[in-house]
């Protein structure tokens, strides 16, 4: 089974709410790329990008519909970001990725996904209430 979906369904088998799942992600994926950056000359790193892609792609894709809950401004600005990630690992994935920066957004995504109480989760809306069905 693929990495990612395994990923996915452990999250959303979770109990916890769409935030905690979606810090979950990010968590993960972090976690991977921590570790391709310590074994830079492996796969794991090019796999762990790959995800990172992948989680950011998905994300934009789920702000980019009208029926997000997220400010319109906020939505915006995350929006900006993960195209920056998706443009630096598309551009450096086979050389000069620079693992910090990625590491650094993420970490930022935990720690405001972590904050309780400020926003609805990225996924919200009837995307995210099918999720949880």
């Amino acid at each position: 089974m693929n990495t990612n979906l395994k990923a996915y369904k452990q999250a959303a088998m979770m109990k916890t709410d769409y935030r905690s799942q979606e810090a979950n992600l990010f968590k993960r994926v972090t976690f991977g790329l921590i570790e391709g950056k310590a074994n830079p000359d492996g796969i794991g790193l090019v796999r762990a990008a790959s995800d990172n892609r992948l989680l950011w792609q998905t994300v934009v894709n789920l702000l980019r519909d009208d029926q997000n809950r997220l400010p319109a401004p906020l939505r915006a600005q995350i929006i900006s970001i993960g195209q920056t990630v998706i443009r630096e690992i598309d551009e450096n994935a086979t050389g000069k990725l620079d693992v910090d920066f990625l590491i650094d957004i993420n970490t930022q995504m935990i720690e405001g996904l972590a904050a309780q109480g400020e926003a609805p989760p990225m996924a919200a809306g009837p995307q995210s209430e099918r999720r949880g069905a």
